[in-house]
């Protein structure tokens, strides 16, 4: 089983929340990312978890120069596979960051269909983000969710037929499920649902991973995407805590 733990960034420059404290956002960056790897972790992904509200698709130019930058300054300081996600729904960017950085993959909340979300309706842009993709030179693996937390499917969606269109026609190359918000369980009956349907090596759980709920997921899921889990106190909004990170790993492996 593959283990990926979250950095959550700070509020960046040219987001609603940036508090002028770039060189405060780069040290809990990598001290998160440190903490993260001596833990033990197989990969981590980073997000621009602060940039609250999120803006639907295109971040800023302002936004995306630092993204990169400090994405560029964890590949370089942990021999480990990198992964980036930019909320709330900017595929573009994420890709654009990975390839410059050389990361291994992407995660793409809505790759396909419509979600009714915060930030309102949101349409994945699949087309568009498989011909950017494949004329990268080195190939991004796509993780995307199905019924992405934080939103709402419409009437006649249901988890099977949208797990189907993401690795059938919009070319997804790792499914994630999730609870319905941030740290939340998710639900075990959609879990089977999907699993059901997605090939061995191809299903992540995306939250509510924790050390009170690790057994009865450990040998249906193949990745673990973890982030309030391994917090100290698990509080998404406090540091990581690498002996909750040593901890939850010897309890999965």
């Amino acid at each position: 089983m593959k283990i990926i733990g979250v950095v959550h960034l700070k509020a960046l420059p040219g987001s609603p929340f940036y508090l002028n404290n770039l060189s405060e956002i780069y040290e809990t960056a990598l001290e998160d990312s440190i903490n993260l790897k001596n833990g033990g972790v197989d990969g981590i992904i980073v997000e621009n978890f602060g940039d609250v509200p999120f803006v639907k698709n295109s971040i800023s130019k302002l936004t995306l120069s630092h993204f990169t930058n400090i994405a560029k300054e964890i590949a370089d300081s942990v021999n480990i596979d990198i992964g980036i996600n930019v909320l709330r729904n900017d595929g573009e960017s994420a890709l654009s960051i990975a390839d410059s950085i050389n990361a291994a993959f992407v995660r793409i909340n809505i790759l396909s269909g419509t979600m009714y979300t915060d930030q309102g309706i949101i349409q994945g842009e699949a087309n568009k983000l498989m011909k950017l993709n494949n004329s990268l030179s080195s190939k991004i693996e796509i993780y995307a969710d199905v019924f992405v937390k934080h939103a709402v499917p419409p009437v006649g969606y249901t988890i099977e037929n949208q797990t189907e269109e993401l690795l059938l026609r919009a070319g997804a190359n790792k499914i994630i499920i999730t609870g319905d918000g941030t740290g939340k369980e998710i639900n075990f009956e959609q879990l089977q649902k999907v699993r059901g349907i997605v090939p061995k090596g191809q299903l992540a759980i995306g939250s509510g991973v924790n050390e009170s709920n690790i057994e009865k997921y450990k040998d249906i899921a193949d990745i673990l995407i973890i982030g309030t889990g391994f917090k100290v106190n698990n509080d998404v909004a406090k540091p990581v805590d690498v002996k909750s990170v040593e901890k939850l790993i010897k309890m999965i492996k």
